[in-house]
């Protein structure tokens, strides 16, 4: 998957967190994450130790949103399977879908078959800036209380 024209909303020198150009589903439904580890490897039973803590930085922001109210619940998936296409390469990444209180609430979630065949909007700019100042905010102090922590 190219990322060039989708939207970083943080990053460090492990992860990047993005919010899709293109998202798989409406945002009236709920924002649509993906989470990528800098550090690829083909799937998540690859590496448990890096899955665990993809998973963990995954829930992380989904806090972060929830306290935004971007979304009252979210999925986390490690789907993968348009990397099992001809031409393609797995690769291990999370994408979180926010559930909003529309028609779809308590359904499961309808995802697109394959890249190309779905066209939703990306998350309103002004979310886009709020989500990226809270997870630099509360993300990185998490992150600097962990380094100082682990040298005390």
């Amino acid at each position: 998957m190219s990322h060039s024209d989708n939207f970083i909303l943080w990053e460090n020198d492990s992860y990047s967190v993005y919010t899709l150009s293109n998202p798989h589903i409406p945002y009236f439904e709920g924002p649509h994450i993906y989470l990528i580890p800098k550090r690829v490897i083909p799937n998540a039973w690859a590496d448990a130790e890096l899955a665990g803590q993809t998973f963990k930085l995954a829930a992380k922001v989904c806090a972060i949103m929830e306290g935004l109210k971007l979304s009252p619940w979210f999925n986390l998936q490690a789907n993968g399977n348009w990397g099992l296409l001809p031409g393609k390469k797995p690769y291990f990444h999370i994408h979180i879908y926010g559930r909003n209180k529309t028609d779809t609430w308590a359904k499961p979630i309808v995802l697109p078959e394959a890249p190309g065949t779905f066209q939703n909007e990306p998350m309103p700019e002004e979310d886009r800036a709020r989500l990226s100042q809270a997870l630099a905010t509360q993300l990185n102090l998490k992150l600097a209380k962990q380094r100082r922590d682990k040298y005390i």
